[in-house]
């Protein structure tokens, strides 16, 4: 390992790398591909045993990608503004698929809690209406579903499974 480099993360430390899960950086360590040797963080995921991720410790846009985890005060006030956040149901699919997916990539957790909200609701009414989705509505639900909840049960300290209730009884306090 380059010992002359500074790194910015330590092992031990918990991430979310790439808003798509929490990590802890096992290790930093010395690869060779071909024929360049270079230090790699080595996350391993919390969630998934088998899932490992290499990221070069001196790529500063990959470097940076590795966020810090939210703490518990930051996670009540995503769900305190996601209630403040109207988004609307677009009928015409194309549009609304690429309405949902510009909501996913932008990262921002308020738009994808209340994207994933209004998916609940519109399942809960389903009852009085058929409810017509199709498989990129399913997709992008699924998406917003798994980024919420791993980036809050981890912190939280609870199971995946507990997140949706955590948040309905955070809304239903209010």
């Amino acid at each position: 390992m380059n010992s002359k480099l500074e790194y910015s993360r330590k092992i031990g430390e918990k991430v979310v790398y790439r808003k798509q899960g929490i990590y802890i950086i096992s290790d930093i360590k010395e690869q060779k591909i071909g024929s360049v040797k270079k230090d790699y963080y080595v996350l391993s995921s919390v969630y998934d045993k088998n899932a490992t991720v290499y990221v070069p410790a001196d790529s500063e846009s990959l470097v940076l990608l590795m966020e810090r985890m939210l703490s518990v005060d930051e996670i009540n006030t995503i769900i305190d503004k996601s209630e403040e956040t109207d988004l609307v149901w677009i009928e015409n699919t194309g549009e609304r698929a690429l309405y949902f997916e510009e909501i996913i990539k932008s990262s921002d957790l308020v738009k994808i809690l209340s994207l994933l909200k209004m998916f609940i609701l519109r399942r809960e009414c389903a009852d009085k209406k058929p409810l017509k989705t199709f498989a990129r509505d399913e997709k992008v639900f699924a998406s917003a579903q798994k980024t919420i909840t791993e980036a809050f049960a981890y912190p939280l300290g609870i199971d995946k499974t507990q997140v949706i209730s955590y948040i309905t009884d955070r809304i239903n306090k209010k």
